[in-house]
């Protein structure tokens, strides 16, 4: 953490009875580079210490869109859907926007280009009731999957908030899921975003449309440093995916390098 939360966290007066310590912060100037609202949520596990910005925005619940993908996975490897990263998903011809969607894929390509007919028939051979078991034993998000029953996380009634995603993620890297542990590992991997000498960034990217004009914009994820994990949530509002696709990820960057927690 920088010297400003630090000095912070030593003027608090210490009171046993609270399990937590809450910072707000002044992350305003990252979002307002890019022209957007949102919130941020960190929680760093080892001193109970949570970081946010726009508190009241870190309950506010929206499609999880991509960020689904982690859960998801770990779903078709449970069910066997996908024995390992090495099954190959045959690419059935159809154009998609983003070129590398279009060939074949493994469960690695499809986490890393976030490839989405890959989990559209993921959805179809795990089929809605077994997708309503799950997110009811992990207790993730609203557990509403309402909408088409193959891509309910894009479109319909599913909603999570930053704060809720946090709790998730918590629940994953600490193997609190009732999954098994090689499924976890499994997805661990998968989502590695940088690694070097000194931290290890894992997340996953998301958006989806909110109404006829707006999208969600998320990255959730875990910064591992030091022998500590720091879980993080961010997500913004803009009309422009395309413009501020990239934005997901320099924008949590940029302030996970204020915090001292990446270079």
């Amino acid at each position: 953490m920088n010297r400003a939360i630090l000095t912070i966290v030593a003027v608090s007066v210490i009171n046993l009875c609270y399990s937590q310590t809450i910072i707000e912060k002044n992350l305003k100037p990252h979002f307002d580079k890019y022209g957007v609202d949102g919130c941020f949520v960190l929680y760093n596990q080892s001193d109970s210490l949570t970081v946010t910005y726009n508190t009241a925005l870190c309950d506010s619940g929206y499609i999880p869109a991509s960020t689904f993908k982690i859960p998801n996975s770990l779903i078709a490897l449970e069910e066997g859907v996908v024995k390992d990263t090495n099954q190959v998903f045959i690419w059935d011809g159809q154009k998609w926007p983003n070129e590398p969607w279009n060939r074949n894929q493994t469960l690695k390509t499809a986490m890393k280009y976030s490839c989405i007919w890959v989990y559209f028939e993921i959805a179809k051979q795990v089929g809605i009731d077994k997708y309503y078991d799950y997110v009811k034993s992990f207790n993730y998000g609203n557990q509403d999957l309402a909408g088409p029953p193959t891509r309910f996380w894009l479109a319909g009634k599913f909603r999570i908030s930053a704060n809720q995603q946090i709790e998730f993620l918590n629940k994953f890297y600490n193997y609190q899921l009732p999954v098994s542990r090689r499924s976890i590992d499994i997805v661990k991997d998968l989502i590695i975003l940088e690694k070097t000498d000194s931290y290890k960034l894992s997340g996953k990217t998301g958006g989806g449309m909110i109404n006829e004009t707006d999208y969600i914009m998320w990255l959730v994820g875990y910064v591992e440093k030091d022998n500590r994990t720091y879980f993080f949530s961010m997500n913004f509002k803009t009309q422009n995916f395309d413009k501020l696709s990239q934005a997901r990820y320099l924008l949590a960057k940029e302030i996970l390098i204020e915090l001292n927690l990446i270079e």
